[in-house]
């Protein structure tokens, strides 16, 4: 007995209601315009702006910073001429200590000298040959030779025209013999040591006679 095979063929066809289809077009077109702007807005160049603002900051930094170098700079060289300065006058003070450094007691030993040549002047109106006399005088010549010694040397002052640098006034004297203002006695003697006056020498000043 033969079987046969029946093959049916189903052929489905869709068919699309054209004014369904024409819907669905305008639907699509509708939501594209929906989406779509009326019109173009420009575009802000925010990053440009942004950028030109932070060259401009870092700028700023750049001319502080070189201000406060240049500032610093300044300050720097003031303070080094500053110490230099500091550091010469420091050697100029040591130094003129150094080598006035025994003014203070030569100008102590002064007095004595003094004393020593009064009682020597009156030891000669009485006798020369005095021990005493002698003794003073020995000891007067020692203290003369101690003052050479560091550079103390006697003013000379009598007949010469008065310098109140080197004399101080005590007394003033008509006289007839010497030009006016000219030293005509010493009534204390005055000293230098080295290049700066020990003691100015008291004197007695002429003026002209009336």
């Amino acid at each position: 007995m033969a079987h046969e095979d029946n093959h049916v063929e189903v052929n489905v066809v869709n068919k699309t209601d054209p004014n369904e289809h024409n819907s669905r077009e305008s639907e699509v077109s509708g939501q594209l315009q929906s989406h779509m702007p009326n019109q173009l807005m420009p575009i802000s160049d925010d990053k440009a702006g942004s950028k030109t603002s932070s060259d401009e900051s870092g700028e700023n930094v750049i001319q502080e910073a070189l201000k406060e170098s240049q500032e610093n700079r300044d300050r720097w060289l003031r303070a080094v001429a500053d110490l230099e300065n500091f550091k010469k006058r420091s050697v100029q003070d040591r130094t003129k200590i150094l080598k006035y450094k025994e003014e203070d007691l030569l100008r102590e030993l002064l007095p004595i000298i003094d004393n020593l040549e009064r009682a020597l002047t009156h030891g000669h109106k009485e006798d020369e040959t005095n021990p005493v006399t002698q003794g003073v005088k020995m000891v007067l010549g020692m203290f003369n030779e101690v003052l050479k010694k560091y550079g103390v040397v006697e003013l000379d002052s009598s007949g010469k025209t008065f310098d109140p640098q080197f004399h101080e006034a005590i007394a003033q004297e008509p006289s007839r013999d010497v030009n006016p203002n000219t030293v005509t006695r010493e009534l204390e003697r005055g000293y230098m040591y080295k290049d700066k006056l020990l003691r100015p020498a008291k004197v007695v000043v002429s003026m002209l006679a009336k």
